[in-house]
């Protein structure tokens, strides 16, 4: 992902002004979509507004890191992978929080693509990203090289999403991963996992 330029305490301001007006419309949007008794056009057009407004949400989520980490001076990268928005924000919280200047990923994909390509220094990646295939993630990235800290963040997804007990092994090692954090974790047991 490439990182926005950000030059002045302008850009900052512009960008939490952004970022509160696509919230405040996503709730004034939601509270429509609550009352099904309005017509189905306008529950629609509350729809487009809620999907308009949460990827411009997403897209000021990397420009509010990049302001983040300004402080942080020469601060180490960190990767963080969901398709979950709200863990992808959780993570990329408290990795920023923890000094690291950290790069999100929304797919497993892009997050091996960024593991290989950039190796930051920790990567921390949901397990049922991308229906359960980022359960191999850490097992591909470690064979093409990467040797840096990986961790990953398991739940209890739907059965058809798990692979196999036996192909997995025991929940506390997923192959290639460091350690292993469960979907409900605190903050201070991600710092333990990434130190």
């Amino acid at each position: 992902m490439p990182e926005p330029s950000i030059d002045n305490a302008v850009d900052l301001n512009r960008c939490m002004h952004d970022v509160r007006n696509a919230l405040a419309a996503i709730s004034s949007a939601s509270e429509v979509l609550a009352r099904v008794e309005l017509p189905h056009a306008v529950l629609r057009d509350a729809g487009i507004v809620v999907g308009r407004q949460v990827r411009q949400l997403t897209a000021r989520m990397a420009e509010l890191m990049v302001h983040a980490q300004r402080g942080a001076g020469n601060a180490g990268r960190a990767l963080a992978v969901s398709d979950d928005a709200g863990l992808l924000a959780v993570l990329g919280g408290l990795l920023s929080d923890a000094g690291y200047r950290v790069e999100l990923a929304a797919s497993s994909d892009s997050g091996y693509a960024a593991l290989t390509q950039r190796a930051p220094e920790i990567a921390v990646i949901d397990v049922r990203t991308s229906t359960g295939t980022a359960f191999t993630l850490g097992q591909r990235a470690r064979g093409a090289g990467f040797e840096g800290r990986m961790v990953a963040v398991d739940g209890s997804p739907p059965a058809q999403d798990r692979p196999d007990p036996q192909e997995r092994g025991d929940k506390s090692a997923i192959a290639g991963f460091d350690a292993v954090l469960e979907r409900s974790f605190e903050a201070a047991a991600l710092h333990a996992a990434i130190a």
